[in-house]
């Protein structure tokens, strides 16, 4: 039996949300992938930062991702896996040099340590590929 005009076009409706769902969830995760990508400790040690990879030295930042109020290094997987078009989801690595880690730091910390240290912009970077990261995952949608 053939299918309405509006029973096809819902249908259409629904496949849409769905792809646009799918779009965004694997869009955010490919973020925060990307933002827990470790720069390897050879690199940490030898000089500047690598941009857009997180420095793991003792792990206590890539481990201190805050996805929600869920905390962890893949914290934010089973938070985006119900995220909904619409919803707002907060994040955040917690370590207290966490920001220095991003930002970078010149000058003298509260313990009169020296620092000339350039920002690894983990979290920066990777946002800013987020429209990059949509596409990626509309292409595959498109297939």
């Amino acid at each position: 039996m053939a299918k309405t005009f509006t029973a096809s076009l819902a249908g259409l409706c629904d496949q849409a949300k769905g792809n646009m769902r799918h779009i965004m969830r694997e869009s955010v995760q490919d973020v925060l992938e990307a933002a827990q990508t470790p720069q390897p400790k050879a690199a940490i040690r030898g000089g500047p930062p690598e941009q857009g990879k997180i420095p793991v030295d003792t792990s206590e930042l890539i481990n201190s991702l805050t996805v929600d109020g869920a905390q962890g290094a893949d914290a934010y997987v089973v938070k985006i896996a119900g995220m909904e078009l619409g919803d707002v989801m907060e994040f955040a690595w917690t370590a207290d040099h966490a920001a220095r880690i991003e930002y970078g730091f010149v000058g003298t910390d509260s313990l009169g340590r020296e620092y000339e240290q350039e920002g690894a912009h983990f979290v920066g970077a990777n946002a800013a590929r987020f429209s990059e990261f949509v596409e990626k995952r509309a292409a595959e949608v498109k297939k």
